[in-house]
């Protein structure tokens, strides 16, 4: 009785997971098919009133929050072969969204392929809340992509417990830099009426996810040290053969569920990326490194300009 109580529990657990997953899915085509008909029928999209984003960003956490719990209590048991959709069918299907959504936005809304900067809208919060989250982020992808790509390298670098502990300790410091900038970031969107001018759904759907992102990473290496080690050692030959086409889910299968959470969540970032801000990476003004200087010629005095209550700079434009 005991089991197959347990079983039946187990059952319902992933359909209520599969019912969770489904019900998103088909609200976000039934919302996309509403925005088609209402730009098809009024030529531009109406605005109904102005959107409560901070109640937008809580619901969003707490959806986050029961989806990583009913994912947890699904990849403990591996309910219906879930491990094997986590880790073997959804990273494809991530990568293959981002190939062809990324191509598509690219080619058919090329000048929507931006982030949106909302810089000349509040520069001071934007500054404190950018740095911190930019460098720690920068930082500790460069970090898991060294781990990739020379584990050798990193497993030699760890066999000295002083170097492993520096390693540990400077990769949690800059985990925490990147939480505090985000939550900085997040507090100013949502605090100032001139950024909500440039902000959408999207935007707390990226907020949520990386903050899934980032308290899943401090949370393995609080509770699951030495995340370097074995990242190293069992996380890249997964990777690497999700690459080669021959997934070996054995490894992974068997880490802690933070690390699952964690590892999901990634390949969700890679599968929004057509759909969000995060796309503006794709096309970074790298040529800027190179590209010769541009002249800007001033015709007014800069003094008089920033100090003058004129509705009109310099000349007065007048119709002909």
């Amino acid at each position: 009785m005991i089991l197959l109580a347990s079983d039946f529990l187990d059952n319902m657990l992933l359909y209520v997971l599969i019912a969770a997953v489904v019900f998103v899915l088909l609200a976000s085509i039934n919302v996309i098919f509403k925005a088609r008909h209402i730009i098809r029928e009024f030529g531009i999209m109406p605005n109904f009133g102005r959107t409560n984003f901070t109640e937008v960003f809580f619901l969003m956490l707490v959806i986050s929050a029961g989806i990583v719990w009913l994912l947890k209590a699904g990849l403990e048991n591996n309910i219906g072969m879930l491990n094997y959709i986590m880790f073997t069918v959804f990273p494809y299907l991530t990568l293959a969204v981002f190939l062809i959504g990324s191509i598509y936005r690219y080619r058919a809304r090329g000048f929507q392929v931006s982030s949106l900067s909302s810089e000349f809208l509040e520069r001071k919060k934007l500054f404190w809340g950018s740095q911190p989250f930019h460098w720690g982020l920068l930082v500790l992808f460069f970090g898991h992509l060294i781990a990739f790509l020379f584990p050798r390298a990193v497993l030699a670098w760890n066999g000295e417990p002083v170097r492993l502990i520096i390693l540990e300790v400077s990769a949690f410091v800059f985990g925490l830099s990147a939480l505090i900038g985000l939550v900085l970031l997040v507090s100013r969107r949502l605090n100032s009426d001139k950024v909500l001018v440039v902000t959408n759904k999207m935007d707390m759907l990226v907020y949520v996810t990386l903050l899934v992102q980032i308290l899943s990473g401090l949370g393995i290496a609080y509770f699951e040290r030495w995340g370097s080690s074995w990242f190293a050692s069992v996380l890249t030959p997964y990777l690497r053969s999700l690459f080669a086409f021959s997934p070996d889910i054995a490894a992974v299968s068997a880490l802690p569920w933070v690390v699952q959470i964690h590892i999901i969540s990634a390949f969700f970032i890679v599968g929004i990326i057509p759909f969000t801000r995060f796309m503006h990476f794709l096309v970074a003004p790298v040529d800027y490194l190179w590209r010769g200087y541009q002249l800007v010629i001033w015709n007014w005095s800069r003094k008089s300009i920033r100090n003058s209550n004129a509705y009109y700079f310099g000349k007065k434009p007048q119709n002909h």
